[in-house]
């Protein structure tokens, strides 16, 4: 199997980091968009042979929908482009590790961090 080497993933970071300066992450329950969480850019770098692109600052967002609903989901959108994730909480091995899955009408949604990470 071939591998990459640091500079390859970082330029795979790069050019992602690059799609989705400006981009959309959404929380959802089904179809239903709970939080829609802005991201203001990527900062990418190197870890040992994987390429990362570390989310700047992420919004604070009011969870939106009737009141108590389930994540199921999450994009992050960048106009045409669309990557879908799967949410779980730690242990999970989801993409994207929540702290609940719980999502209650009127509270605050906060994304502490979000780091995409590039294999060698």
């Amino acid at each position: 199997m071939a591998q990459a080497n640091a500079a390859a993933t970082l330029e795979r970071a790069d050019d992602w980091s690059a799609d989705f300066a400006a981009a959309t992450l959404n929380i959802l329950a089904g179809a239903n968009v709970l939080a829609s969480h802005t991201l203001a850019g990527f900062v990418t770098s190197n870890n040992v042979l994987d390429g990362l692109a570390t989310a700047n600052a992420i919004s604070n967002e009011t969870i939106t929908g009737a009141g108590t609903q389930t994540a199921t989901s999450a994009t992050i959108t960048s106009g045409t482009r669309i990557y879908t994730l799967t949410v779980g909480i730690a242990g999970s091995g989801a993409d994207l590790i929540l702290s609940t899955l719980t999502y209650i009408n009127g509270e605050t949604s906060s994304i502490n961090s979000l780091v995409v990470t590039f294999r060698s």
